[in-house]
């Protein structure tokens, strides 16, 4: 086979291989497979002109340097507005849909530090109710039952973490104990068989 024909075929898929490589994720394989292509092509244009006509190797050299990275300029510039190209590429969110996730954000973001109510299990995912609204949450890896109590730690995206407010009803008992002993101390009445013994002996001796 023709050593010139090689050597342009191999340049020819060395520029393939780096845009393949722009776009296509390969872990480096497609790199190295364009640097080996890139070294065989000057490999055969040297077997093809060295000897013969050395201007063909300098110019045909002197294009690969230049080509290669102008291949790779112009299909960033332009494969992204293809139809391929935009296949190939995940295209960023637009200004319309990033303004209402900020909004819903920094509408959750207010709840911080309240406390709201488990309307759903949390297993750890669920539903909690805050201000007659339903707000998607979740736990911090435990379960957390229907009907409990919970604070809004942070957000995340369009959840956010809570965690189970512990019950106060122990300590709400023990208080309502001790009023109740200290009203009842107050109000039992002196019994009105209660009576000074030395009075009573007092007015027995004058009689």
């Amino acid at each position: 086979m023709d050593h010139s024909f090689m050597a342009i075929a191999l340049l020819a898929l060395a520029s393939v291989l780096i845009v393949a490589e722009i776009f296509i994720p390969s872990g480096g394989i497609l790199a190295l497979s364009m640097v080996v292509s890139l070294f065989a092509a000057f490999y055969f244009a040297w077997l093809a002109w060295w000897e013969t006509n050395p201007n063909y190797f300098f110019g045909f050299s002197a294009f690969a340097i230049i080509g290669i990275p102008g291949v790779a300029i112009t299909a960033l510039s332009i494969l992204p507005k293809t139809r391929f190209g935009k296949r190939l590429l995940l295209a960023g969110p637009s200004e319309d849909e990033v303004v209402p996730f900020t909004k819903e954000e920094e509408r959750l973001n207010s709840y911080v530090g309240r406390i709201a109510k488990a309307i759903t299990p949390l297993n750890p995912g669920g539903m909690i109710s805050i201000d007659r609204e339903r707000i998607h949450a979740y736990s911090e890896g435990v379960i957390i039952e229907s009907g409990a109590a919970v604070k809004i730690i942070k957000v995340n995206g369009t959840r956010v973490l809570v965690r189970e407010v512990p019950p106060q009803t122990e300590t709400t008992e023990v208080a309502g104990t001790d009023s109740s002993e200290q009203d009842e101390s107050r109000t039992i009445p002196e019994s009105p068989l209660d009576f000074d013994l030395s009075d009573s002996e007092q007015s027995s001796g004058a009689g």
